[in-house]
């Protein structure tokens, strides 16, 4: 499983690293898992500087509809997500925009600024 989950319910927190080749499947079972943790209203930090997407542009699409349809369900923690290419961050830059209406993902490139991020409400 390319993402590994660990979830605080006492801090309302999850913490995922993502490794490995990630696709749109990988995506959509990691979000359905948490709805099934009941954590999709927590924060969450992933660290994905050790994966890559192998899904395209247009799965981004696929990924915004899952999220909206999830926030239907329950309100969606502030995701931060760490990376390390240009690629993955222009991917999720494009998520962060289109869901900015539902829910808060933003990529990042150093990690302290993603906790600090990832921390505020």
């Amino acid at each position: 499983m390319p993402i590994i989950v660990t979830v605080d319910h006492a801090r309302r927190e999850v913490h995922a690293i993502a490794v490995g080749p990630v696709s749109y499947e990988d995506i959509e079972r990691h979000l359905l898992q948490e709805r099934n943790w009941k954590s999709l209203s927590y924060r969450e930090l992933i660290d994905a500087r050790g994966a890559g997407p192998t899904f395209a542009p247009a799965d981004v699409r696929r990924i915004v509809e899952v999220l909206r349809n999830l926030s239907r369900e329950a309100p969606l923690g502030r995701t931060a997500i760490v990376v390390s290419s240009d690629y993955a961050f222009g991917l999720l830059r494009m998520l962060e925009m289109l869901v900015e209406d539902v829910c808060h993902v933003r990529p990042f490139l150093d990690e302290q600024e993603a906790r600090i991020w990832s921390a505020t409400e």
